[in-house]
C-alpha cells in the first residue's frame, strides 16, 4: 500500500451531498474535526477503564483510518497528491528534529574570492562604558572598533545594545549575515547581483527584523535562559521572511541552533557588561571568553 494507490481508492468513495458545491467542499473539513473528536473519545475511554478497555488499540486503528480518507478527501478535491504531502512533511519534521551535522550545511562564501568570504574564525570585543548618563556599547575586532557605538535605543535598560551578538551567532552557525558581512568589508561585490540582493541594504533590514522579531518573541521566554528549543511557528515566520534570499535554503534546526546559542553569548555579555567572543564558522560555534 502506497499513499498514491490508497488516494486513488479513496477518491472512488466519495459522496456528493446534498448537490451543492459549498456543501461538498466544506463536509471534508468538518469530517476531520468529527473524526478527530472520536480518536479523542477512545482515549477518554482508555483514560477512563484503563486496561479493561481491551478493544483500544483497534477501535483507535480504526478512528485512525477515517482521518486518514478524509484527509485524502480533501487532498483530492484541491488537486493535491497525498504523497507529495508525505514526502514534504517527512522533510519539514526531518529538518526541525533530527540533530544531523551542522557543519555540513551549505557555505555560501565558497565560490567567492578569499577577501569576500567571512573570516573562517576571529575574535570581537564587546566594551561597555558611560558617556553623559548613557550607557554605549562599541564592537572591536582586532583592536580597531567596527560599526558605531549604540545604546539600546528604548526608555528602559533592557540590554538591546548587545543585540549584534545575534547577527554574528547568523555568521557562526547559518554563515550568514549582510549586517556583519558590511561591517567586516566583505562585501561580495565581484558579483553584481550578489551584492545588491544577498548583501544589500533590503537583505540587512530583514536581518534586523528578525533580530528584533525573536528578542520580542525572547523576552515572554525568559530570554531562552532555560530552553533548547524554539516555538516551530517563530521558526516558520522566520523562514517566510528570507523565502527571496540565500539563507532560505538553511533549514529550521539550524536556524534554532543560531537563536538558542546567541542567547546564551547575549545572557553572558549583559551578565559581565561585555567581553570577548569567539565566531567560529568552520566549528559552527559561538563561544563567550570572558571578560578580558
Amino acid at each position: 500500500m502506497d499513499f498514491n494507490f490508497y488516494q486513488a481508492e479513496a477518491e472512488k468513495t466519495q459522496q456528493v451531498y446534498l448537490g451543492e458545491n459549498k456543501i461538498n467542499e466544506v463536509i471534508p473539513f468538518l469530517g476531520i474535526v468529527g473524526e478527530t473528536g472520536s480518536v479523542i473519545a477512545e482515549l477518554k475511554k482508555r483514560l477512563r477503564d484503563g486496561d479493561k478497555y481491551s478493544n483500544f488499540n483497534s477501535q483507535l486503528e480504526e478512528e485512525l483510518g477515517d482521518v486518514l480518507w478524509y484527509v485524502s478527501n480533501l487532498a483530492t478535491n484541491y488537486k493535491l497528491s497525498l504523497n507529495e504531502i508525505a514526502i514534504k512533511n517527512l522533510k519539514k519534521i526531518k529538518e526541525r528534529w533530527i540533530d544531523d551535522d551542522i557543519t555540513e550545511y551549505k557555505n555560501f562564501d565558497e565560490p567567492f574570492p578569499v577577501k569576500e568570504r567571512f573570516p573562517e574564525e576571529f575574535e570581537v570585543r564587546f566594551t561597555e562604558y558611560t558617556d553623559e548618563g548613557k550607557i554605549y556599547l562599541k564592537i572591536e575586532k582586532d583592536g580597531e572598533q567596527i560599526g558605531n557605538s549604540i545604546t539600546d535605543n528604548s526608555y528602559e535598560d533592557d540590554g538591546y545594545r548587545y543585540h549584534d551578538i545575534f547577527h554574528f551567532g547568523y555568521v557562526a552557525f547559518l554563515g550568514w549575515s549582510p549586517v556583519i558581512r558590511k561591517l567586516l568589508e566583505n562585501k561580495r561585490k565581484s558579483k553584481d547581483k550578489i551584492d545588491e540582493v544577498e548583501d544589500g541594504a533590503r537583505a540587512a533590514i530583514i536581518e534586523e527584523l528578525i533580530s528584533l522579531f525573536v528578542y520580542s518573541h525572547a523576552q515572554n521566554h525568559q530570554l531562552f535562559k532555560y530552553s533548547d528549543r524554539v516555538d516551530s511557528e517563530l521558526l516558520r515566520d522566520i523562514r517566510r521572511l528570507v523565502s527571496g534570499i540565500e539563507v532560505k535554503d538553511c533549514p529550521a534546526r539550524q536556524w534554532e541552533t543560531a537563536i538558542i546559542q546567541s542567547y546564551k553569548v547575549f545572557d553572558e555579555l549583559r551578565k559581565n557588561k561585555g567581553g570577548r567572543i569567539l565566531i567560529s564558522m568552520k566549528n559552527r560555534k559561538l563561544l563567550y571568553l570572558g571578560k578580558n
